[in-house]
């Protein structure tokens, strides 16, 4: 977006269609069904990160660029490109959560296990080779859509109290996650929130400053609202036997939303599945478009003609099943690639906030540092040799890694000078 020329109403309608995709509906729900009102952690910190983006938005409607324009402007060229390729990691995440979440639907619809995750990779690759612009709209009604319905099921199992007295229930609940998690999972989730260029595009192209700022206020509000919806609907279905018959936790938002669609009507069901399935596939193309786009800044010669294009898409679909595969919760999936892409990027980013000095060679190896060290780790996980909930330490351990290298390289600076 080159032109400012949105109101904050339109601001805050984008920054919300951003934030409420499929991971966060199923990916809510899947947490509800172990961690009761908990589930609303995910939900509840994206809006926590659009309040704190709403402070700095001035600043960044004030640049015209996002955060990460700037990492390149202070370290080089090659940092920039190092960022861009970093940024694939996190959206392999989102892409591997929708896959889990169309994957849920196909499930439910009764095709048969082993051909699920095939099937669902053949669908995301056909549907980026569509015209996303047209289709872009169909895939937000079906989301929306599914949005209203839930409020309908809500309402349909007499869960209104248990949504109205969310926030004590969330007290109550929240125990029953480890405080590795809770820190891990905020860390992962704000520190994207602010710094993501996807979000802070709408910002720039706000029309004034204060309609950045709004835009920003409005959407994180309404994402407190809604956030609590899908564990609400999931203790409201577990209290009147709805997810009696969930085969898994992942299903759980399909369920309810496929049981109260049936009482619609006679093909209802069928048609909220569909609309269910229509937006996984959308949000899904959209970042398997946004890593070809970043792959391609970096490496022109990758998507030069159509067919490399689409080689390329296919690849990262490919790559994104790998992911959704190993078996693990939408949110899980999420917040450990995020936690490796944040503990690449976040000790020279706040080397750059404080306006300490660093060379563009230091701050190459610091990010380079990070990774390998959380990487490392996270395929240590991915292979059984770490085990347990140990993002905290993905990121610990990936932070420190690069800090080490900057302040050896600011100690060898001072050592010159």
């Amino acid at each position: 977006m080159n032109t400012r020329e949105l109101g904050y109403l339109q601001v805050a309608a984008l920054l919300v269609s951003a934030s409420y995709g499929v991971g966060f509906l199923f990916g809510a729900g899947e947490l509800a069904v172990t961690s009761g009102m908990a589930g609303s952690l995910y939900p509840w910190l994206t809006a926590l990160g659009m309040a704190l983006l709403a402070i700095l938005a001035g600043k960044v409607w004030s640049l015209r660029a996002p955060i990460w324009d700037m990492f390149g402007r202070a370290y080089g060229p090659t940092v920039r490109r190092q960022v861009a390729l970093l940024s694939l990691i996190w959206m392999t995440g989102v892409l591997a959560a929708q896959i889990q979440g169309g994957a849920a639907v196909l499930l439910l619809a009764a095709l048969p296990r082993q051909a699920v995750l095939p099937s669902m990779l053949v669908l995301i690759f056909g549907a980026t080779q569509l015209n996303l612009r047209a289709a872009s709209k169909v895939f937000s009604f079906c989301l929306l859509a599914s949005s209203f319905v839930l409020v309908f099921a809500l309402r349909e199992m007499n869960g209104g109290d248990v949504y109205l007295h969310a926030i004590p229930r969330f007290l109550r609940d929240v125990h029953r996650m480890s405080g590795r998690d809770i820190i891990a999972m905020t860390v992962a989730v704000v520190f994207l929130v602010i710094t993501g260029a996807d979000y802070q595009q709408f910002i720039i192209a706000a029309r004034r400053r204060i309609d950045a700022i709004a835009g920003c206020g409005l959407a994180a509000v309404f994402l407190l609202l809604v956030g609590a919806l899908p564990a609400s609907a999931v203790i409201a279905a577990q209290n009147t036997g709805v997810l009696a018959g969930a085969a898994t936790s992942k299903l759980a938002i399909p369920t309810i939303l496929s049981h109260v669609s049936a009482h619609l009507g006679q093909g209802y069901s069928v048609a909220m599945l569909l609309a269910l399935l229509a937006a996984a596939l959308g949000a899904g193309a959209a970042i398997v478009r946004a890593m070809t786009g970043a792959l391609a800044s970096v490496i022109p010669a990758a998507t030069t003609t159509r067919v490399e294009g689409a080689r390329m898409s296919a690849a990262i679909v490919l790559l994104g099943g790998m992911v959704a595969q190993r078996g693990q919760g939408i949110v899980e999936t999420m917040v450990e690639l995020n936690v490796v892409y944040i503990a690449s990027v976040a000790p020279l980013f706040a080397f750059l906030l404080i306006g300490w000095p660093v060379s563009p060679a230091a701050a190459q190896r610091a990010i380079t540092a990070g990774l390998v060290a959380s990487v490392c780790l996270y395929i240590g996980k991915w292979i059984g040799l770490v085990s347990g909930q140990v993002e905290l330490m993905f990121l610990s351990v990936g932070m420190l890694a690069s800090l080490v290298v900057l302040a050896l390289s600011r100690r060898k600076t001072a050592t010159i000078v």
